[in-house]
């Protein structure tokens, strides 16, 4: 598959949620340029984000950054891998969902 059309199915991906490494994402941007993906990690109550200065700003979500290729650039990375997986299944659950 080549790149084009592999990056035109993630993007299809963008907006669902997952579960990476035990915590609840959805994935919201896909930085080809940059050989990644961002994912939005989502807590009840978001962390205090700081301003320039370390004063408390507001409350923001954690911006999670995944590497689409691994470090020899041929294969997918361990967490991209692991993220597939996690898209992949819920795919398939919200699919089964859809039928009944």
């Amino acid at each position: 598959m080549n790149d084009r059309r592999f990056l035109d199915r993630l993007r299809r991906l963008i907006g669902r949620d997952c579960n990476y490494f035990g915590r609840s994402c959805r994935l919201i941007e896909i930085l080809p340029d940059q050989d990644l993906l961002v994912l939005e990690h989502r807590e009840t109550i978001p962390p205090i984000q700081t301003d320039q200065y370390g004063q408390a700003s507001f409350r923001g979500n954690e911006m999670i950054h995944i590497p689409i290729h691994g470090r020899d650039g041929d294969n997918f990375s361990e967490e991209m891998m692991d993220l597939l997986t996690c898209l992949s299944s819920r795919n398939e659950q919200n699919e089964f969902n859809d039928k009944q």
